[in-house]
């Protein structure tokens, strides 16, 4: 096995199979279908080790309410299989994440993160904001996000 993520751009069906068993194993994948997936200005990125999806990750340009004067995009469902996590695929996604953000003239980047990746995150650069909130299903909540120069 390669140690090195490919990183490209896949469509809403391609991500469903690792949202369901990653990220909702309590749902069916019809129901891990987000509203906006199909959206002209929405990215939907994979990552590849030998030709085989390991992470995924979908990008929506829409910003945080309160925050309609800048451009904001969220980025949400990143996941990555259990076998490949702690050794810096995460990582490698997340910065194509700002990649594309900051090619579309994104002034900021954020997302809902599940409490167990808070300091991925923050060793990441990204602010983490105080109000912790639930996702019905699937748990406690930040909102982090990255402001861009």
């Amino acid at each position: 096995m390669s140690n090195c993520l490919d990183i490209r751009e896949i469509n809403t069906a391609e991500t469903l199979p690792l949202r369901n068993a990653l990220l909702r194993p309590h749902l069916t994948p019809e129901q891990c279908i987000y509203p906006g997936d199909d959206d002209s200005t929405t990215c939907h990125l994979g990552g590849f080790i030998d030709d085989s999806l390991m992470s995924i990750v979908s990008l929506y340009q829409r910003g945080l309410p309160g925050q309609e004067d800048k451009r904001g995009y969220q980025f949400r469902a990143l996941a990555i299989i259990e076998d490949l996590r702690s050794r810096g695929y995460g990582l490698t996604l997340l910065h194509a994440v700002e990649k594309h953000a900051r090619n579309n003239a994104a002034d900021y980047l954020w997302a809902n993160a599940r409490m167990t990746a808070v300091e991925f995150y923050r060793k990441a650069g990204y602010t983490i904001d105080d109000y912790e909130f639930i996702v019905e299903g699937v748990g406690a909540h930040v909102i982090v996000s990255r402001t861009f120069d």
